[in-house]
């Protein structure tokens, strides 16, 4: 069982947009897991911003529509402040001679969730690196 399980913020915009082709899965399996007594759902600061921003930018969703799914993100996720040092980590992972990581937001992602033991991050980026933490979907 899973107890710290990191949520991509792809995740998150799928759960608020019912336009999007994923948007049942991705509720669905993070029900899943709210259901589960011992299981904490993470996300980090920066994914509020990105959710608020694409759902005020790229959906139907009226500005109140908005407000109301941002609330019920913040209620049902606990958030991971990033800090100075964990934006220096995640550059220092796409700067790292291996180049495991190409893209800083799903490093800083990577960080946030080592930040938290998490046991678990669910995305549904095919191109997500997790060095050492176990990766789930929700596209099955």
């Amino acid at each position: 069982m899973h107890n710290n399980i990191y949520v991509d913020t792809n995740i998150v915009i799928d759960m608020c947009d019912n336009t999007r082709d994923m948007h049942e899965n991705s509720f669905a399996h993070i029900t899943k897991y709210m259901e589960q007594e011992a299981c904490e759902l993470f996300i980090n600061s920066d994914t509020l911003a990105n959710v608020f921003y694409i759902l005020s930018n790229r959906s139907t969703l009226n500005t109140s529509e908005v407000l109301d799914k941002m609330y019920f993100v913040s209620d049902i996720f606990t958030l991971v402040p990033i800090e100075s040092e964990d934006v220096l980590k995640a550059l220092d992972l796409c700067s790292d001679s291996t180049k495991h990581y190409k893209d800083y937001e799903d490093a800083l992602q990577y960080i946030c969730a080592k930040k938290i033991d998490a046991d678990l991050i669910v995305t549904n980026d095919k191109k997500f690196v997790s060095l050492n933490i176990e990766i789930c979907s929700t596209m099955s």
